[in-house]
């Protein structure tokens, strides 16, 4: 093997190492914006709902203070009561968005392993953690 066949081998490496570290910086700047649309969008839905309920907007402290105490169930992971929640929610979206029951469920079932996963931070260490080591590898 010649010397410039290895140069050109070589070459032809980190081309394609700096093609895949573009890719990859692509999906991840696609995916956080993915999050962020997602989580404007659940935001949006959330006071939707809080308006369809006609909760006292003027007054956040009830508002407030009941989330203060769900954030204690789920926290301490007490299923009887996060159930019930779910049970209630469903109850709410069916009579209130004439949705199909089986999406419902689905959601409700979506939500339940949502709140047993892992924190969001933990999540963006985590999608640090292999895109650092995708980099690494390549």
């Amino acid at each position: 093997m010649s010397i410039q066949k290895l140069t050109k081998m070589e070459r032809k490496y980190r081309i394609l190492q700096q093609e895949q570290n573009a890719i990859l910086k692509r999906m991840q700047e696609e995916k956080r914006n993915a999050k962020k649309k997602l989580e404007s969008e659940r935001y949006n839905y959330i006071i939707q709902v809080v308006k369809r309920l006609r909760l006292p907007i003027d007054n956040p402290a009830i508002i407030i203070g009941a989330l203060v105490e769900a954030k204690k169930v789920i926290t301490e992971n007490n299923t009887a009561k996060i159930d019930e929640y779910i049970e209630k929610y469903s109850l709410f979206i069916k009579e209130t968005e004439q949705i199909d029951i089986e999406d419902i469920e689905k959601n409700s079932e979506n939500e339940k392993n949502d709140i047993s996963s892992s924190s969001l931070e933990a999540e963006e260490s985590e999608d640090k953690e292999e895109y650092i080591k995708a980099l690494e590898g390549a």
